[in-house]
């Protein structure tokens, strides 16, 4: 298996359940439907990945840190993480280490720059202001935010912990952390993934929901971060 594998598909898409295990239908049963609907979709779609890149007949058995953040029971299954954004869900499974992922459909938001002069550094602000199309800009340094907070298991509280320098593709954090970012938009979407440190960009591909196969998709075009020395 390479280092991390993404994986696209729809939350509308018809998922079969029967990867899943007894225990785990039932727990979604006392959710409301939209959380029931975003909940089985992510793990049936990391049933079939499981299957497709392990062999896993059946979906291994999860364990959730006390920081909530989801891992396989067992140790020697790749690492994964789960992200949706209204109708666009995405998976990444990595074999070299802790993995975060984040997607956002890049949606019109009126008072993004106020969001950004409060979360993001000055050096970032600037960087985006300067841009052709701050809002997609804004998207970016989100994401990456994002991507990396769920490789760490952290939130979206502390966003602070982490400071990108995006002319110069570099990031510090606190604490120190040895991560690589990618970050690339696939028409209005935009994708934010953090991989151990020396991982390359993730191979690409799409849940058909005719056929229940994931195929590869064309590499799009990613932006790197890595740690500055």
């Amino acid at each position: 298996m390479t280092a991390a594998r993404l994986v696209t598909a729809s939350l509308d898409d018809r998922f079969s359940l029967s990867r899943l295990p007894d225990d785990l239908i039932v727990q979604s049963d006392s959710m409301n439907a939209a959380r029931r609907q975003q909940w089985l979709a992510g793990r049936a779609l990391l049933a079939e990945a499981m299957f497709t890149f392990t062999g896993c007949e059946m979906l291994p058995a999860i364990q959730i840190s006390p920081q909530g953040k989801p891992s396989f029971v067992e140790p020697s299954l790749p690492y994964f993480s789960l992200s949706h954004s209204k109708n666009c869900l995405q998976l990444v499974l990595c074999t070299a280490g802790e993995t975060g992922c984040d997607v956002e459909q890049m949606r019109p938001r009126p008072r993004y720059l106020d969001i950004a002069l409060t979360a993001f550094s000055n050096t970032e602000f600037q960087w985006l202001l300067g841009q052709a199309n701050p809002q997609t800009a804004f998207w970016q340094l989100w994401c990456l935010r994002e991507a990396w907070l769920k490789q760490q298991g952290g939130s979206v509280w502390q966003m602070d912990r982490i400071q990108l320098d995006p002319a110069a593709g570099l990031f510090t954090s606190q604490p120190d952390s040895d991560s690589r970012l990618w970050c690339g938009a696939d028409e209005a979407v935009m994708t934010a993934v953090a991989v151990p440190g020396g991982a390359g960009a993730p191979e690409e591909y799409r849940f058909d929901a005719g056929s229940g196969l994931l195929n590869l998709q064309t590499q799009r075009v990613w932006a790197q971060f890595v740690m500055a020395l």
